[in-house]
């Protein structure tokens, strides 16, 4: 596969139609906005090429262009911006408050501090950045419901709580009862857990591509429909793509799930599905819940559900227990899978009984860059040092990529600060297992940890073989510190074979 395949029409990815891009698209139609820019063709210099068209590539251009406006910054897409996982998302703009004790433990008390503040921070920016550019991204700041929806989850959140208490962040991650659960949304069978007050929903399609939108009016070139080939860290950097080229004095590497093409890159995280499905409008039938406005509502088992209620009033409902991408690689299953999707149905019926009756309209699917640590990662490859990635958002991804591009931003453009000598900057944390290890590997976890989650939902007790290897979805193994230097000479070569043999549109879209 190229890097990031065009899609065969706008919203569709093999088989399921993506609410978000659909709507967005919809809009773009009326307004009368074009809905794809020019490839790249022929050789071209810049200050940054940025290679991928979704919330951490559109938002590092912006921060680029918005601190620097004369610097010239090309942005290139494989297919159209926000036809990854920046367009298929649920929605969900939250920090890291929530984790803030995991925070401490990986990365130390003065930079867990300081980076999950710049997730609350980026929260807001997302809405002043609405507000500014007039983009209408359904920004709804209401804070997220994370609760337990099984007796095992009780105290999931008891940690990020504490940590919360003890450095002076009790108002951003409240404790929240079963009775406040109930009456905020009507789900049956949940629990109490915890509010993460600074949480926003989003339209994630309108969100992207008004910021496509931004980037343009800016002054960043644009060109879609663009697969890199390959990426040379010389002085300048040089990238590949099938009719052109970009020297520039620095390369962001926003590739998200498509990170696993980067042979350096590809033992840093697992590719997951997550699916998602979407009722028919509800209107007033929501009207008795308050979490109809703009609450999100999650739980915390391994196979995360996750909802909101968009601008639409529908109700949007996921959750992350998508096959296993070989080789660190997104697949067509993760896109859209029958057999999945109706286990979210079933799911969605079991959490709103009342709603027995709601029809499904739109269900789909997406690939999650999921990391050892369960967080995002920035580095800087090669000898040049010039060539700046960021990956592993596991899942959570709207408000972090706002963190990851602005230290993407100060990489490129030779500006040191304090997120660029955080814990956040020094590459990936962790490794996984090597082939075939860490996909077949990956697979029995993953049947394990649904086998356990959906055991429990039931009201059983999973077995002890099950309860075990759920532990392992935390396995890793060291990392060997920064990438080594050289050219991505792999990369090319890789590509190279996968374009000679491609048929042609597969359904998968890059970030």
């Amino acid at each position: 596969m190229p890097l990031g395949s065009a899609p065969d029409m706008p919203g569709r990815s093999a088989g399921g139609v993506v609410l978000w891009l659909e709507q967005a698209m919809a809009a773009e139609a009326e307004a009368g906005v074009p809905s794809v820019a020019p490839p790249l063709a022929g050789r071209v210099g810049a200050a940054v090429c940025v290679v991928g068209g979704g919330f951490t590539g559109l938002w590092t251009a912006i921060e680029i262009k918005e601190r620097h406006p004369d610097a010239d910054v090309v942005l290139l897409e494989a297919a159209s911006c926000g036809f990854g996982a920046s367009g298929r998302n649920g929605g969900w703009a939250t920090g890291w408050h929530d984790e803030l004790d995991h925070l401490i433990e990986l990365w130390g008390l003065d930079d867990a501090l300081l980076l999950a503040e710049e997730s609350s921070r980026a929260i807001a920016h997302i809405g002043e950045t609405c507000d500014r550019y007039g983009i209408d991204g359904g920004f709804r700041q209401h804070g997220a419901l994370w609760v337990a929806s099984t007796p095992a989850q009780l105290g999931a959140s008891s940690g990020a709580l504490d940590a919360c208490r003890a450095h002076g962040r009790s108002g951003l991650l409240e404790e929240v009862s079963e009775v406040e659960v109930r009456q905020h949304t009507g789900a049956a069978g949940l629990l109490g857990g915890a509010r993460h007050t600074d949480a926003a929903a989003v339209h994630p399609g309108r969100l992207v591509r008004g910021l496509r939108q931004v980037a343009v009016r800016l002054g960043v070139r644009l060109h879609e429909g663009t697969p890199v080939l390959a990426v040379e860290d010389s002085a300048p950097a040089v990238v590949h793509t099938l009719a052109g080229r970009v020297e520039a004095d620095a390369v962001v590497l926003a590739l998200g799930a498509w990170s696993g093409l980067l042979e350096e890159l590809r033992r840093a995280f697992v590719v997951v599905g997550s699916h998602i499905v979407a009722t028919e409008p509800l209107g007033s039938r929501l009207d008795p819940w308050p979490w109809a406005e703009g609450e999100l509502l999650g739980d915390s088992q391994t196979s995360v559900h996750y909802a909101q209620v968009s601008p639409d009033r529908r109700i949007v409902f996921g959750r992350g227990l998508g096959t296993i991408g070989w080789r660190s690689s997104p697949s067509a299953r993760q896109f859209f899978d029958p057999k999945v999707t109706r286990a979210v149905e079933g799911d969605f019926r079991r959490w709103f009984p009342s709603l027995a009756d709601a029809r499904f309209t739109h269900a789909w699917g997406g690939a999650v860059d999921r990391s050892p640590t369960h967080l995002p990662f920035v580095g800087t490859w090669g000898d040049a040092g010039n060539v700046h990635y960021g990956a592993g958002f596991s899942g959570n991804g709207v408000a972090p990529s706002v963190v990851v591009a602005k230290t993407l931003a100060s990489l490129a453009t030779q500006s040191p600060d304090r997120l660029t000598r955080s814990a956040l900057a020094t590459g990936p944390r962790a490794l996984l297992p090597p082939e075939p290890l860490r996909s077949l590997g990956g697979t029995v976890v993953r049947r394990a940890v649904v086998h356990a989650d959906d055991t429990e939902a039931a009201g059983g007790t999973p077995s002890l073989a099950s309860r075990s290897l759920r532990h392992l979805v935390h396995f890793s193994l060291p990392s060997t510190g920064p990438l080594a230097g050289g050219s991505l000479t792999g990369l090319r070569r890789r590509l190279a074979r996968r374009n000679a043999t491609a048929a042609g549109p597969d359904g998968q879209h890059a970030r």
